[in-house]
């Protein structure tokens, strides 16, 4: 993975962790970390400043994202489970399971509090970050759903799916 400089267009630094093809790269909210995925199932946290490698978590690697505080990184598994580690100690804090398929995104909404994956099984889910149970399943799409947000109010979900819809739900109810 490589870290540009947007004003120059100049490689500012490479990542190098010699383990194969890079699957996804992303920085944390304030850019101080990158955590990069690879097809070999490892994701790596880096310092972006530094290059240093601080931390590695194996067997996780389809899907990444960092929490809004960067304290927390999700990764997922081809099998649709996803994992919440701790970027301070590279501990795999919980595991959130109920997909049925490959996650497809994943992010942390309401301020970091929640998680929101979307998934090739045709569902959306919603956890609890802090107790990793799953609070709502957005059922009803026919084909993979492919993306979805949280509104700024934390009131609805939009999800978006290869089925050729968008539909907004409850995100208290369910109901779309």
């Amino acid at each position: 993975a490589k870290v540009w400089s947007t004003a120059s267009g100049e490689c500012r630094r490479t990542l190098d962790a010699g383990r194969g093809p890079v699957s996804a790269a992303s920085f944390s909210l304030d850019g101080s970390l990158v955590l990069t995925a690879y097809v070999d199932g490892t994701a790596k946290v880096w310092n972006t400043e530094s290059g240093e490698c601080l931390r590695v978590m194996e067997g996780h690697c389809n899907v990444i994202a960092f929490s809004p505080d960067g304290a927390l990184v999700l990764t997922s598994t081809a099998a649709g489970t996803a994992v919440l580690w701790s970027v301070d100690s590279g501990e795999n804090l919980r595991t959130l399971e109920g997909h049925t398929a490959p996650l497809v995104t994943a992010s942390f909404p309401a301020g970091g509090s929640m998680v929101l994956a979307t998934c090739h099984d045709c569902t959306a889910k919603l956890w609890g970050e802090a107790s990793g149970e799953c609070i709502m399943t957005f059922e009803g799409h026919t084909l993979a759903v492919t993306s979805a947000e949280m509104s700024p109010d934390g009131e609805r979900v939009v999800t978006a799916s290869f089925d050729r819809t968008a539909k907004v739900w409850s995100a208290e109810s369910g109901e779309c």
